[in-house]
């Protein structure tokens, strides 16, 4: 099958060496490939259910799974992914993306940080060893791994941050961005990655997958608690072994990533999304949202409108 190679300087800043994007992926048998840019490195995108449009890079990329199901294509091989599922991109690797043979064909979401292969060979020379360079090239499929609940949150956090740094910041984001990918790539290729913990009740999975609804998420901890098969002493003790944060800030987390979605993708008035999401409160809701992304709800929606970042 013919494949494309994208380039480098199509889809990585050049000021930043990197670029973090969000894609939504849905599937229509009927219709031919199309994307739609919502501004700040959102992308929508409508695939046919055929065979996966294979492709390669100029650069390296990782992409996390943060919901739905997905048949990653690479090398040949088909990786079935879902959320939680980290994946490691070399330049070498042919891959694309395809439907999971399932009769709902629900969307998936995933963000994706292309970053320069430069970084890479830059990092192993500054710590004088190439193991996690070998580790990182050696496999003949794209080494992926199976991320926690816990992990899945976390690292989703940490690169929403740097999303929403790499457009107002160029120096600063530079700067973080290779601090993440050193620790990123170093935990992951030199054996110190901690394995995931797999103790966690059968229920909290499905209880967090229907906390992602907006009608569950804005009704807060009162919606929690009459979901959850447990006392909310117990509820509490479960999110912080299993997840690391409390349900409360578990609920803020999807609540600040849910108005951040609205800020970009309508022209709603700040009052209203934050009385959408469930916060009754609007100096709250600026306090979190700030604490979250380090700028104002105004400025944010500003940043995303005027990001010209090539993806």
């Amino acid at each position: 099958m013919k494949k494309n190679e994208l380039a480098r300087d199509d889809y990585i800043s050049q000021t930043i060496g990197a670029n973090i994007t969000f894609h939504r992926i849905v599937w229509d048998a009927q219709q031919q490939p199309t994307t739609v840019t919502a501004g700040g490195g959102i992308r929508y995108h409508s695939l046919p259910t055929g065979p996966a449009e294979l492709h390669s890079h100029e650069f390296a990329e990782l992409f996390l799974i943060l919901s739905g199901k997905i048949n990653h294509i690479v090398n040949g091989e088909i990786q079935q992914l879902g959320a939680g599922g980290l994946v490691f991109i070399r330049p070498s690797d042919v891959h694309g993306f395809e439907t999971c043979d399932s009769p709902s064909n629900e969307p998936c979401e995933l963000v994706i940080l292309s970053f320069q292969l430069e970084t890479m060979l830059l990092l192993s020379e500054y710590l004088g060893n190439d193991t996690f360079l070998r580790n990182y090239t050696g496999p003949v499929t794209a080494p992926r791994f199976k991320l926690s609940i816990r992990e899945t949150e976390e690292l989703s956090a940490e690169l929403m941050q740097l999303w929403a740094l790499q457009s107002q910041h160029h120096e600063m984001a530079k700067l973080k961005i290779k601090i993440f990918l050193a620790n990123i790539l170093t935990s992951y290729f030199l054996g110190t990655r901690l394995d995931c913990d797999h103790s966690a009740p059968e229920w909290l999975p499905k209880l967090c997958q229907k906390m992602q609804r907006m009608e569950n998420f804005s009704g807060g901890m009162t919606a929690m608690k009459k979901l959850a098969p447990c006392t909310q002493e117990h509820l509490c003790k479960v999110f912080r072994k299993h997840i690391g944060k409390s349900p409360t800030e578990y609920i803020n987390d999807i609540r600040m990533k849910q108005a951040a979605k609205m800020i970009i993708e309508t022209d709603d008035k700040i009052f209203s999304v934050a009385m959408d999401v469930g916060c009754n409160s609007l100096s709250r809701f600026y306090m979190l949202f700030k604490k979250y992304y380090r700028v104002s709800p105004a400025q944010y929606r500003s940043i995303a409108q005027n990001n010209h970042i090539p993806v």
